[in-house]
């Protein structure tokens, strides 16, 4: 028995650091002594732990039901018994036991899953190895987490103690906070915590993944009020204490190839796969000089989940550490995907556009269209669209700068076109300008 294999992320966009550690809670069938009679009895022995409630962290040793499936060599169901604790014996070392009878000498395979809260309706071993179970809530544990396993094709010879491991269907996210980075008078207060896309069901043997675009609830396991506070009191520093998230297994792979950084981590909108990746996002109260949280709202963090920027997978059994580490003034993300609509500005706006509105060159002139623009990190759209248009037309050639404040245009031929700028928050103003070409 132990606690699920971990991982450890520490993100300022990049991944730094990645362990591993195996632990499994573990199912035996033990023999009580052997009478020389082929038909013996063993014993189930199970881990118990304590029930917990809805909206509180699952026990993650606790064990209320077992369905336990006896398959022969054959692969024909022998036996399939639904036990509640009620029906189980408890042993000295806080284990549960139940008898059952195995034929020396014969091949079995045994698969065993705990914590679904009713005998699961299988009576072939292909029906058992697809079943998916579902949680009527994402975070819905108080039956404790489900877990399974499996023993396959051994011969019962009347040893002590048959084993069979059991591996959790969930990984364990934890989340702390590092403000180190932070600039001074930076206020960052954690508010709401949770797991998005995070898997309706999940199957019990074999790999899980969400496979359709509802497969899984927009808004999972959540943490808010004083379920944050661990992230807003520091322990080490001015590192955080953990919040601890669940979810089922979700192995997506590699759905955008190779990509070396985390701000390559993102999906087209309307992409499919933004509905069945799974992510951590976070809700902060933000003050600065220069912004501050509007009311109810706050600045918003999303990490999409993996072992590297290519990795979508979150695997069963194991536990993550993540590490936010918000730098500068923290409305970059630095990996994290920032959604700043939630904070009010305080400090001035304007937007400007030179040499101006109206335009007038000729065939050949080279003309760039800047945009001054305060503050700096105003989003701003450059009017591709309109730019595309009037190419197609032969009006100019163009080329966006690199920071995508300006544009250089190459005059091409007689007539006239228009250029539409526009900036969001707090900005939130536009520019038409409107451009003529003369022959030489």
């Amino acid at each position: 028995m132990g606690n699920m294999a971990g991982k450890r992320l520490y993100i300022t966009g990049r991944i730094i650091r990645h362990a591993a550690m195996a632990g499994m809670t573990a199912f035996f069938i033990s023999c009580e002594g052997y009478t020389g009679i082929p038909d013996m009895q063993t014993d189930i022995v199970i881990c118990p732990g304590i029930p917990g409630t809805r909206s509180e962290d699952p026990d993650e040793y606790l064990i209320t039901d077992a369905n336990i499936f006896v398959f022969n060599t054959d692969g024909l169901l022998e036996e399939h018994l639904y036990l509640n604790a009620a029906q189980l014996c408890r042993t000295d070392d806080g284990s549960y036991t139940y008898p059952l009878k195995l034929l020396k000498g014969c091949v079995y395979s045994v698969y065993v899953c705990t914590n679904t809260g009713f005998s699961i309706p299988c009576g072939t071993l292909e029906e058992l190895l697809d079943y998916r179970f579902y949680l009527a809530y994402p975070d819905d544990y108080r039956i404790g987490i489900p877990m399974s396993g499996e023993r396959k094709e051994f011969e019962f010879t009347g040893e002590e103690k048959i084993q069979v491991q059991l591996r959790r269907a969930m990984a364990k996210i934890s989340v702390r906070i590092d403000r180190s980075g932070l600039d001074e008078g930076i206020e960052f207060n954690v508010t709401r915590l949770q797991v998005g896309n995070c898997p309706r069901s999940v199957r019990l043997f074999g790999e899980s993944s969400v496979e359709y675009d509802n497969g899984s609830y927009i808004s999972g396991f959540e943490k808010s009020e004083g379920g944050t506070d661990p992230l807003n009191t520091n322990e080490t520093g001015q590192t955080s204490g953990e919040v601890h998230m669940f979810m089922f297994e979700n192995l997506q792979g590699r759905p955008l190839g190779d990509i070396d950084s985390y701000e390559e981590k993102v999906f087209r909108e309307g992409d499919p796969l933004e509905r069945r990746c799974s992510y951590i996002e976070l809700e902060a109260e933000y003050i600065s000089s220069d912004y501050y949280s509007g009311p109810g709202k706050g600045l918003v963090y999303r990490f999409y989940l993996g072992d590297s920027p290519s990795d979508f997978n979150v695997e069963r059994n194991c536990h993550y550490h993540i590490t936010v580490r918000p730098e500068g003034t923290g409305l970059d993300g630095n990996g994290w995907r920032v959604d700043k609509s939630g904070l009010e500005y305080r400090g001035p706006v304007s937007m400007s556009v030179s040499p101006g509105n109206y335009i007038r060159g000729k065939i050949g002139d080279r003309i760039h269209i800047r945009c001054d623009i305060v503050p700096s990190h105003t989003p701003l759209d450059i009017g591709k669209e309109h730019l595309e248009y009037d190419r197609e037309r032969g009006i100019y050639d163009y080329v966006i700068d690199d920071d995508g404040k300006g544009v250089e245009l190459i005059l091409k031929g007689s007539g006239s076109g228009l250029i539409y700028i526009e900036a969001g928050e707090p900005v939130n103003d536009a520019a038409l300008i409107v451009v003529e070409v003369d022959l030489p």
